[in-house]
């Protein structure tokens, strides 16, 4: 929800969201018109529903909850063309890569099934954008600030939806893009010239050279002892 706010204050538009904290929150106000509900953590879609009516709001929070058990965004839905752009911190400086546009072939939005293609029925491309020179300027410009006022370091995935009036609404930035060889982001450093090694190699020199932290860093708990045949 921070980077939403991020987005708001920089003037990046962003579909109007809602935040709900739990079963012990107040339900969410039903704004008269489709909502995506997202768990906050995660990735991959999943937990993520396209809500249509009121009646069936209830149903998408628990399943987000199910995924997470943080504060669920419950984000008005917009209608339009996913589009991501990867950027990626080079030895000498940061590239942006093309905007990529998803198309969903079958399902009725880019939900978890689709996104990772479960059935193999491949129902879903990932192309360049076909969208006007200015269109894709902008997002590629609106991923850029955000890459500067959120002060990323590595590799960022910005994903938005542009309408068919050529209006880009930001939807979230992902720090940890899938690194799979079909991923979006390789797919979009491919645009480039950058192989997924180039790729590898360019996540390794960052961690390498990046500065030490100058406070102590949080340490992991562990929810439960993994067996030594797991381990290894």
């Amino acid at each position: 929800m921070k980077s939403k706010e991020f987005m708001s204050a920089l003037g990046i538009p962003t579909p109007p969201w809602q935040v709900w904290k739990g079963v012990r929150d107040s339900m969410v106000r039903w704004p008269g018109r489709p909502v995506m509900v997202k768990p906050t953590l995660g990735g991959s879609s999943a937990g993520m529903n396209l809500v249509k009516s009121k009646n069936d709001l209830p149903m998408a929070l628990a399943a987000a909850l199910l995924v997470d058990s943080s504060p669920v965004l419950v984000e008005e839905s917009i209608t339009g063309t996913p589009v991501t752009v990867g950027l990626l911190e080079l030895p000498g400086g940061v590239v942006a890569f093309p905007p990529l546009a998803t198309y969903v072939h079958e399902a009725e939005y880019y939900d978890a099934d689709t996104k990772l293609d479960v059935s193999s029925q491949g129902t879903v491309s990932v192309e360049p954008a076909a969208f006007p020179i200015h269109v894709q300027d902008l997002v590629m410009r609106y991923a850029c600030i955000l890459w500067e006022a959120l002060d990323c370091r590595g590799a960022i995935r910005a994903d938005f939806m542009v309408t068919s009036a050529g209006a880009a609404y930001a939807l979230e930035i992902n720090p940890t893009p899938g690194m799979s060889r079909e991923a979006n982001f390789i797919t979009g450093a491919g645009l480039v010239g950058l192989s997924h090694t180039d790729v590898v190699r360019a996540y390794l020199h960052e961690a390498l050279t990046r500065p030490a932290y100058d406070v102590p860093l949080p340490v992991p708990v562990f929810t439960g002892t993994p067996k030594p045949r797991d381990a290894a």
